[in-house]
């Protein structure tokens, strides 16, 4: 009989929930904004290409730098 491995912590879930979206995502993957310190998943955020800031979508439509 075949024995179930454990999922590695990215696709099993996780403990925490997005403040954005509210999804459950693992601690490990988490993102927080630059500008507000808000916890997102990787999903809720918007990375600069240039400078490698991490803003949430709501500071980043403010800042004008939606899907960056």
């Amino acid at each position: 009989m075949a024995t179930r491995k454990t999922l590695p912590y990215w696709l099993a879930g996780g403990t925490e929930r997005c403040d954005l979206c509210e999804h459950p995502h693992a601690l490990q993957s988490q993102r927080r904004c630059a500008a507000c310190d808000r916890a997102s998943c990787e999903h809720c955020v918007t990375v600069d290409r240039e400078t490698g800031e991490v803003l949430c979508h709501d500071c980043a439509a403010e800042a004008g730098k939606e899907g960056g």
